[in-house]
């Protein structure tokens, strides 16, 4: 049976996602690639409250921020593991060439809904993080706050935003863009 590619290609913001599969939150990982353009910043700093996140660069110069560390600078061939709850973000340290990682998140449990699913939105609205609209990212993170949290903002003042966001979201029918969380 042939594997389905499935590639989310945020191009005006310089990052693609490229999943091997369907998502499936019942399996012990997920395994993806993904390309960061020269000089772009990655995520933002965020906590997986229970899945570990093992970063594997494939080529290019990756500068990872791991709280409690100092920046790791990794070439190809280096790895990164960061375990649940840590807050982390990762960069692209070269201003000339792309950032290729190979990604495992373990267990898979929404991880590739949410990652999928955010970026479809940015995709739709202009292309970029920046362009995922306020009411879906709200959705989104209320729908995954069991498993994803951004930094910087006490746990039950996300419980209080995204909430508030989320009810908005389905009032106003904009949650209907968010594909239902898998069970």
């Amino acid at each position: 049976m042939e594997t389905r590619e499935i590639i989310l290609d945020l191009e005006n913001e310089g990052e693609k996602f490229t999943f091997y599969g369907d998502p499936d939150h019942t399996a012990p990982s997920v395994d993806f690639h993904s390309v960061l353009a020269p000089g772009a910043r990655g995520p933002e700093p965020h906590i997986h409250t229970v899945q570990t996140e093992t970063f594997h660069v494939i080529s290019g110069t990756m500068i990872a921020r791991v709280k409690g560390q100092e920046d790791v600078v990794l070439g190809p061939g280096e790895s990164i593991v960061v375990p649940p709850g840590v807050l982390h973000s990762f960069t692209n340290g070269s201003p000339d060439e792309p950032l290729l990682t190979r990604i495992v998140v373990e267990p898979a449990l929404d991880f590739q809904w949410y990652i999928s699913e955010a970026a479809k939105s940015a995709i739709r609205n202009g292309g970029t993080w920046k362009s995922l609209p306020l009411l879906e990212a709200g959705r989104l993170m209320w729908l995954s706050r069991d498993q994803n949290r951004i930094g910087g903002l006490p746990f039950f003042a996300q419980d209080i935003l995204f909430g508030a966001l989320s009810l908005v979201a389905l009032m106003t029918g904009r949650a209907r863009n968010i594909a239902p969380k898998p069970r």
